[in-house]
Parts: C-alpha cells; structure tokens; sequence
C-alpha cells in the first residue's frame, strides 16, 4: 500500500499525507477524492481522529500507513470510516 496513491474505496481515491504541522514536526491527513471526477475532482482533506504531531518525520509516515490501512469504507461525503 502506497500512502501517496493510496487505496479505492467505495468511488473514492484514499490516501495519506504527511505535512509539516503548525505547531513543529509532522502531520498526518488523509484525502477523499471521487474517482468519477478522475484527477481534477475535488479533494477533501481530513485528519485521523486522536493524531497529534510527530517529531520524525518516518514516525509520521509509517503511523499513515497504519491509519491508511484502518479506513474500511468511505460515506457519501467523502468522510473516511475506520473498522
């Protein structure tokens, strides 16, 4: 699983960023895309429940494919659901 391509759920495009957080060090966030839009469509963004920041950055990544892996299934709009 590749946290940049992501996965195909119910539609929709789901995968995992890791950005630089507000407060210093990193940021998980996940991204729901229809896949009827093709690449154009819109994003949303959302952030994993009980996340808070990492200080190394391979920390923050291999908690994405974690997170990633816990998505089961994707609402109508667009919100990821864990399982």
């Amino acid at each position: 699983m590749n946290i940049a391509t992501g996965v195909s759920l119910n539609g929709y495009r789901v995968y995992c960023d890791v950005i630089l957080a507000a407060e210093g060090g990193f940021a998980i966030r996940l991204a729901t895309r229809s896949e009827e839009a093709g690449p154009s469509g819109v994003e949303r963004v959302w952030y994993p429940p009980d996340s808070s920041p990492y200080i190394e950055q391979d920390d923050a990544e291999r908690e994405a494919h974690r997170i990633l892996g816990l998505v089961k299934s994707v609402s109508q709009s667009g919100e990821p659901l864990y399982g």
